[in-house]
């Protein structure tokens, strides 16, 4: 049986999670890679190695992969890092899913939860009679045999089997696998796959088990994967966004921790051309210069808000040559100085400096 897709949604610039990078950074360093330089060459941050929440295109991870593949020899390195993985390395995603009681519980929390680890795909679990199934689609246009976003795909399907069997038999294989990518002689001659039907070229991959197995029982899970509510409503309100104008302003805030971008290289960070980005931006409205003046008001209000720090420490800490620059352009976000919007915010002195760039 055939997943439903459903109705598409928007086309925002696919996010994830920077924490989707860890399970392959492992791999690559236990084979002794040149983990930075293969980073470097997929536009991801350093920082997305210690920032699991902060987020990363999607199609960031399907360039690490395919660069990982190419220059180790790992023909296999997705369908390797999805079957490795600790789905707790994930960071708050993978923790709620592993702090679930069962199999059918898990995989609830996958799909309830996905939307806040990335925008580029959907999960869903629909079953009939005795069968479920576990589906996840890239919303993205790609070629199915492009060897990035096959990887990628390898990868999910991994992590989707690991989740599964974290309540079963650690050696137990779906008997129909269904993959949205190109044929794969990876993928199928794969040991985990070994008794599966498999079918190529797909609306979406998907694992189909039988509905017993949604009552099996996880294991307990480590103390290290509680969390406390005010953590998951953080990370819940940092979701990516899911219009086009809004996930571009989350990459250049992402871009904003290495100082502020210019349209080249948030281009180039997004993996389009400067013309194609600025022409989606124009339909929408806005310019480039206005997105990144509005992360930057935003990180100078919650500094005026929530700290004493001095103006000038602030417009240096913005790009700022000068104190006269950042308050010239933030008469022209607010109408109103930053001394005057801070003492109508009410800021306390004395309170913790916080550092922005």
């Amino acid at each position: 049986m055939a997943c439903d897709l459903g109705v598409r949604a928007m086309h925002p610039v696919g996010l994830t999670r920077a924490g989707i990078i860890s399970p392959i950074v492992a791999v690559l360093d236990r084979v002794g890679a040149p983990v930075g330089k293969l980073l470097a060459r997929a536009n991801i941050p350093a920082w997305a190695r210690t920032y699991a929440e902060m987020l990363i295109p999607t199609s960031s991870a399907a360039r690490l992969l395919a660069e990982g593949a190419r220059t180790q020899g790992i023909e296999n390195l997705g369908l390797l890092a999805g079957r490795e993985a600790r789905i707790e390395s994930l960071g708050v995603f993978g923790r709620l899913i592993r702090r679930s009681q069962t199999v059918g519980e898990a995989l609830r929390e996958v799909v309830s939860d996905h939307p806040m680890f990335s925008s580029s795909g959907r999960v869903w679990l629909p079953s009939r009679d005795e069968q479920v199934e576990f589906c996840h689609t890239f919303t993205n246009k790609f070629d199915k045999f492009d060897e990035g976003w096959q990887q990628l795909d390898h990868y999910v399907l991994m992590l989707m089997l690991g989740i599964v069997r974290l309540g079963s038999d650690p050696t137990w294989s779906p008997a129909q696998v269904h993959v949205q990518t190109g044929e794969s002689a990876v993928l199928r001659d794969a040991e985990p796959l070994v008794a599966a039907r498999l079918a190529f070229g797909q609306p979406a991959t998907t694992i189909t088990l039988p509905a017993t197995l949604l009552r099996q029982r996880l294991p307990p899970p480590s103390a290290d994967v509680q969390m406390p509510g005010d953590s998951v409503d953080t990370w819940t309100a940092s979701a990516p966004a899911r219009d086009f104008v809004t996930s571009v302003v989350q990459a250049v805030e992402m871009l904003s921790w290495e100082g502020y971008p210019n349209i080249h290289v948030t281009a180039d960070f997004l993996g389009m051309s400067v013309r194609t980005l600025q022409r989606h931006l124009a339909t929408a409205g806005v310019t480039h210069e206005m997105l990144v003046g509005k992360s930057r008001f935003a990180t100078a209000a919650a500094l005026l808000e929530e700290t004493d720090t001095k103006i000038l420490d602030i417009a240096l800490d913005l790009g700022y040559s000068d104190h006269a620059h950042f308050t010239r352009a933030f008469r022209q976000w607010v109408d109103c100085s930053p001394q005057e919007y801070r003492r109508r915010r009410g800021a306390t002195p004395g309170s913790s400096k916080l550092t922005g760039t």
